[in-house]
């Protein structure tokens, strides 16, 4: 286990999602700030994880941006799972990229999502940090 590592959690429910990006500043019941500080002895993003869950018959896939000034290389986009109502029965949405995103201790960064249309859903994104 790597002792130095940071995880952080944003989530949204029954968001109204547009092809526009908005900033994810809840955690589960909880209002939190949008905004949060990466920890002075982590220089990367290690993992993005993405769960969607959409409310209604709507076909849509989420993105996901991270941004901030802690981002060495600049924003970066993530595509999560595809939600399609065609497909019966339960699925899977939910996905892990492993990532090496250099990011500057101490600095802030932000949790964004969008949609490829618009829709109602909820969502989760964890970014591990080491």
């Amino acid at each position: 286990i790597n002792m130095s590592a940071q995880v952080v959690t944003r989530s949204e429910a029954g968001a109204s999602l547009t092809t526009g990006f908005a900033a994810m500043d809840n955690l589960a019941g909880a209002s939190v700030s949008s905004s949060f500080t990466v920890a002075s002895n982590v220089s990367s993003i290690k993992q993005v994880t993405i769960a969607v869950s959409g409310h209604a018959a709507s076909d849509f896939v989420p993105l996901i941006k991270v941004s901030g000034n802690c981002m060495k290389d600049g924003d970066a986009v993530f595509t999560g799972p595809a939600f399609s109502m065609i497909t019966s029965g339960a699925s899977q949405s939910i996905f892990t990229y492993e990532t090496d995103l250099a990011v500057q201790a101490s600095n802030s960064c932000e949790i964004s999502i969008a949609s490829t249309t618009a829709v109602t859903a909820d969502a989760a994104v964890t970014l591990t940090f080491a």
